[in-house]
């Protein structure tokens, strides 16, 4: 008879999860301001019913091509902010990244017959993922990523896979957020380990046509948008080294901050256990892990996605590796025989919806979030002031402000630019730059683009240049921001 009332491992992990992504909320948060970017356009679908895919924020690129490729994401963001605050954006993150990394950890757990092992694999996964914890729509292909891998492997293995699961999961995928082309080098590597397989004489071919079908209806999936190819084409686009070398996330990965540590013992476990193990991954296997890694080094942001990939991986060569220790298979299966008869799903469940009413509850009592922006990191007094004091013309912004500005200033007000620099392109970035120190021909720029305030940082050198220059008056200061016009 089953229990309902015992947890399982999986539900304890789900709980741990979701309780620290809430508590990291305020975190989250300080990180970058995107998130105002996209709970402004999800805001703009809800309220107008259309999905646009041309740029509504910057006075520089107004009309410009600019595919909403997020736009499913950005909607339920906006819902969620309308419904709790920015405690309701923070939530669902939560809610997200908790049912994704414990789906990791029930793929692991089935592949490797070693719960505790796997709960110990999802748990380093969990913590190199956490580096790119951000209330924004790239937590969706933490989940799509997810469900992708654990259905891949199970047609590998000529497992019963409904195959429509395949091109649905890319139709949400591809409107939700520009990950879904990882599930499509995904599926390329699963592809070309079974090449392998037919050069080594040992394939499938019913996997094969499986594959093949699951490629070809995935890709027209990607195409099911608002913009039909403009979320390739904005995907692809994004591929200038001067943007990306100065983009944090962008960034190759740096071992030497303790952030990353967690991602490095992860690859030495990949490379060591099948070693221990004395054999081979599968080719499928051998190509997924190669190619997120590489990606995860070149690039920080993709680590999350390289977790999500290897874990289930990892703990099947720990399962090899560990077969033959009696006393940790003893454990091991003493675990699986007190965890059979539970059913502890109720737990989850409990705490999901208790947090949903609380916050939804408490949002609708007080009228205000727990978590807010943080003052020290945007310009929230700044903007609170220019609430009162509306400013003409066009701005020059602070970049990482872009979004936190949209978030509080517009439709009245367009930004210079935002963080998405892959739309605003390297031309603009260079200009904003050669500004922002008053490097030689600043002034054109401002010019050219009929700059008439400013909002920066305070200690920035072009708000010390612009305030002893008599052209310009002072109109606000404090610690984080200074806004400045010209006379």
């Amino acid at each position: 008879m089953k229990n309902f009332l015992v947890p399982r491992l999986r539900d304890i992990l789900f709980i741990a999860i979701l309780a620290a992504a809430l508590a990291l909320g305020p975190h989250m948060l300080s990180l970058d301001s995107d998130l105002g970017r996209h709970l402004t356009l999800g805001g703009f679908i809800l309220d107008s019913h259309q999905i646009p895919n041309h740029d509504l924020f910057s006075h520089t690129r107004t009309g410009d091509s600019r595919p909403a490729y997020e736009w499913l994401t950005q909607v339920i963001l906006a819902g969620a902010d309308r419904l709790a605050g920015l405690d309701g954006v923070v939530l669902v993150t939560a809610l997200v990244i908790a049912i994704a990394l414990t789906i990791v950890y029930v793929n692991a757990a089935r592949r490797s017959h070693l719960p505790l092992a796997a709960l110990m694999i999802a748990v380093l996964a969990a913590a190199a993922s956490s580096l790119h914890w951000l209330p924004r729509p790239h937590v969706a292909t933490f989940l799509f990523l997810a469900l992708w891998i654990e259905r891949l492997e199970r047609v590998r293995r000529a497992e019963f896979v409904p195959l429509w699961h395949f091109p649905v999961l890319m139709f949400l995928w591809v409107n939700a957020h520009g990950g879904f082309i990882f599930g499509n080098l995904a599926w390329a590597a699963y592809f070309a380990g079974w090449v392998w397989e037919v050069v080594r004489k040992s394939a499938n071919l019913q996997i094969g046509r499986k594959l093949l079908v699951i490629g070809g209806t995935s890709m027209i999936s990607t195409i099911i948008t608002p913009s039909l190819f403009g979320n390739w084409q904005a995907i692809l686009s994004n591929n200038s080294q001067y943007i990306l070398s100065r983009t944090i996330e962008t960034m190759p990965a740096d071992f030497t901050q303790p952030g990353l540590w967690p991602f490095a013992l992860l690859l030495f476990f990949v490379i060591l256990f099948p070693l221990l193990a004395r054999k081979s991954p599968p080719a499928a296997h051998i190509f997924l892990l190669a190619g997120f890694a590489v990606m995860g080094l070149v690039m920080v942001r993709n680590i999350p996605l390289f977790a999500i990939a290897a874990a289930p991986i990892l703990a099947e060569s720990v399962s090899n590796a560990l077969g033959h220790v009696k006393r940790w298979a003893i454990i091991e299966s003493n675990i699986t025989s007190l965890e059979n008869p539970l059913w502890g799903a109720i737990w989850p469940i409990l705490f999901g919806l208790g947090f949903i009413l609380f916050i939804g509850v408490r949002y609708r009592v007080q009228n205000e979030s727990l978590t807010h922006f943080d003052v020290h990191v945007f310009p929230v007094a700044a903007v609170d002031w220019l609430d009162e004091h509306p400013q003409s013309g066009n701005m020059f912004n602070e970049i990482n402000w872009g979004g936190y500005l949209l978030y509080r200033l517009w439709p009245e007000q367009r930004v210079f630019l935002d963080s998405q620099t892959d739309f605003y392109g390297e031309s603009l970035v260079r200009e904003y730059e050669t500004s922002l120190a008053k490097s030689d021909g600043w002034g054109n720029i401002f010019s050219k683009y009929q700059i008439e305030w400013v909002i920066l940082p305070a200690d920035s050198e072009l708000i010390r240049a612009l305030g002893n220059n008599p052209a310009w008056d002072t109109l606000y200061t404090d610690s984080t921001a200074v806004i400045l016009r010209q006379k």
